[in-house]
């Protein structure tokens, strides 16, 4: 449940297609990098808070495969800022850059799973990446809905 946006967006897809409003079966192949052309870029202003809804799938004959997901905010599109963690003691706070991991599922089993983020700026980007490939590579498939005000 949402803190009463009065915007909440339409489905936006991130990784993999629609079709006629239907995901289709095509998701994207991961890499063990990071892949610039793979890289969603989406506009956000006025937005507060993303919710990705996300379906990972591990390679045939993978075990325990992990989906690294990249969250970058910026205010032109051009320059990107990655999202942080704050790790704080006594008075001195740590910052260092943020990713999301989840470890999947065995041998092609999908798993989905969600993903709430509070968001600034006017573009934010998404790439994703997988680690623990033996020999087969698995798939993602996103989609965000953006909350705010209009």
């Amino acid at each position: 449940m949402g803190l009463g946006y009065s915007f909440r967006g339409d489905p936006i897809v991130v990784f993999g297609t629609k079709v006629n409003g239907v995901r289709a079966t095509s998701s994207l192949q991961l890499t063990t990098s990071y892949v610039a052309a793979d890289t969603t870029t989406i506009s956000i202003g006025g937005m507060s808070k993303a919710e990705f809804y996300i379906l990972y799938t591990v390679g045939p004959g993978e075990f325990s495969n992990s989906v690294e997901i990249k969250i970058e905010m910026s205010p032109d599109g051009t320059y990107l800022y990655q999202t942080v963690n704050d790790a704080t003691s006594g008075n001195t706070s740590t910052l260092t850059k943020r990713e999301f991991t989840f470890v999947g599922e065995s041998n092609t089993l999908e798993a989905a799973f969600t993903l709430p983020f509070d968001i600034q700026g006017r573009f934010m980007t998404i790439s994703a990446k997988e680690t623990g490939v033996a020999t087969t590579a698995g798939s993602i498939y996103a989609e965000v809905i953006l909350l705010g005000e209009k």
